[in-house]
């Protein structure tokens, strides 16, 4: 896979071992067992470079795949994203109470890139029972 290709980043080694078990089990669907993990880690870097490559993409396409509502707060500002199939909607709430919004749109298979790019900004995704007041900032907004 090169460089390009990759829309997502590899997960860290603290990453990883926070995933250790979901690994494990990736790396059971490619035939490796642990024995054979260890000999790769130590024989074919590369090899073991791509794995984890592989493994990371499939974690951040399901884990973004999931995520309908990030939220973001900095220098007293709310930030408030809530992502479609095609577009995905912004609020920004300054300190003042001031909101501001907008939309940007983007190819469906661009979606999980587009919530990758708002977690590695220091996006966190909204709890289950807080999504309803994130709907009613964003139906406010537009009435």
């Amino acid at each position: 896979m090169t460089e390009q290709a990759r829309r997502f980043r590899p997960l860290t080694k603290d990453e990883l071992e926070g995933l250790e078990l979901e690994f494990a089990r990736f790396l059971a669907t490619q035939g490796i067992g642990a024995d054979e993990w260890g000999r790769i880690g130590k024989e074919d870097p590369d090899g073991m470079e791509e794995l984890i490559w592989k493994f990371s993409t499939m974690f951040w396409e399901i884990t973004t795949s999931r995520l309908t509502y990030l939220e973001r707060h900095d220098n007293g500002d709310a930030w408030y994203f809530k992502f479609g199939d095609n577009s995905a909607q912004l609020m920004r709430i300054d300190p003042e109470g001031t909101r501001f919004q907008g939309e940007k749109s983007y190819a469906e298979e661009a979606r999980g890139q587009e919530v990758f790019l708002i977690l590695e900004q220091g996006g966190t995704p909204v709890p289950s029972e807080e999504q309803e007041k994130i709907d009613t900032l964003f139906n406010a907004a537009t009435t």
